[in-house]
């Protein structure tokens, strides 16, 4: 073979690599799924849809059925969605006002039919779901987004009524939902409802402190942290410190805010963690240990219990401003709080609202003082 025939190939196989390496580099859509048009008998709120001439009908993908979002329906459903355009993403609440039923009719559809994975941002209940590793992800068909009405959804996420028998199919009722509570605080003094606002921003959004703990003959700093997590049922608050000077062989507290109970403003259900020497467990409770300590260990629960979210303010029973310079403020809260033989205990609050930040928060039981700063 010639010298330029070598020369010819050579060229050629490498602009071929390069056609090929380009088109591997290029966003691939999403994979197409396969639903189907719903044929058994679905009751919404008592409504029997009809689906055979519903514009937007009803889906089932991997035996669940699928509803789509559109205006009427979800309102119909008391679910609101808040889409942004900048970030492009979809925010699914349940607990909204619920309007009556409206029938969306079109052309009678039926079959099988080809749905897209939704590939934007996707929240439920503020929590931020990963479509892509779903079970039951949402989709879109026909330009609008579908949700899977699974038992974890309806019930755990939403506090719905869900049935299913082979008589009567599938049957929801979202009027059992619990009614979406406030989540302002309201002391009567927009002062301090602001400065609670602010505290109860940095509780949700976590963070990290240096900390002091002050009683019983003793002096301890620590470092420590609120760390939130969120599924679409359940928002859990840990709060882990290092040293741990709540009780021996601690490891954490933490506080999980149910959605279908109101979330942040709901009363937590605290709980500790630690580790057990005895039987080699990491995590396991030492309820003896805390006994032992009970004081110490409840004004660390007190940290944790220490916002004030909607309902939540009216556990405040008293309250007084006890230091205003220029944006800086402090507040002396007493807060009622009842958890292992103790019902209360005094916060201190200090914040800077021109920052909408917490530069401290001193927590004052009978024999302990825990102060808190934000690091």
């Amino acid at each position: 073979m010639s010298t330029i025939n070598k020369t010819f190939l050579r060229v050629l196989l490498a602009i071929a690599c390069c056609i090929a390496l380009a088109f591997s580099l290029l966003p691939q859509a999403e994979a197409a799924m396969r639903a189907d048009v719903v044929t058994g008998k679905v009751t919404l709120n008592g409504q029997v849809i009809d689906n055979k001439n519903a514009k937007y009908p009803l889906l089932t993908y991997s035996n669940i059925t699928y509803f789509p979002m559109t205006y009427q329906l979800s309102r119909f459903m008391g679910v609101e969605t808040d889409w942004n355009n900048a970030a492009k993403s979809l925010n699914i609440t349940a607990g909204g006002a619920q309007s009556a039923y409206v029938a969306e009719t079109g052309k009678a559809q039926s079959g099988s039919v080809a749905v897209t994975p939704a590939s934007y941002k996707i929240s439920v209940n503020g929590a931020q779901i990963n479509n892509k590793e779903e079970k039951y992800p949402i989709f879109n068909y026909n330009g609008i987004t579908y949700f899977p009405l699974t038992w974890a959804y309806a019930v755990d996420s939403f506090g719905w009524s869900y049935q299913w028998d082979a008589e009567n199919g599938l049957r929801i009722d979202t009027t059992t939902a619990p009614a979406r509570l406030p989540t302002d605080p309201d002391t009567g003094n927009a002062a301090l409802d602001k400065a609670l606002t602010i505290l109860n921003n940095k509780y949700a959004t976590g963070g990290k402190y240096r900390g002091m703990l002050e009683g019983g003959g003793k002096k301890t700093s620590f470092d420590a942290a609120l760390d939130v997590s969120s599924t679409p049922d359940v928002t859990t608050v840990k709060f882990t410190a290092e040293p741990f000077p709540f009780f021996d062989n601690g490891v954490s507290y933490f506080a999980n805010y149910y959605a279908v109970k109101g979330g942040f403003a709901s009363d937590e259900q605290i709980g500790i963690s630690g580790n057990s020497p005895e039987l080699g467990d990491v995590g396991y409770p030492i309820y003896a240990e805390v006994a032992v300590w009970a004081e110490n260990s409840y004004i660390g629960k007190c940290f944790l219990d220490c916002q004030f979210t909607g309902a939540r303010s009216k556990h405040i029973t008293d309250f007084k401003r006890t230091a205003a310079v220029d944006s800086a403020e402090t507040w002396t809260l007493h807060v009622s709080y009842a958890e292992d033989s103790f019902t209360g205990y005094t916060a201190e609050l200090s914040v800077d609202t021109a920052k909408s930040a917490v530069t401290q928060i001193v927590i004052r039981t009978a024999n302990y003082t825990l102060t808190m700063t934000p690091a």
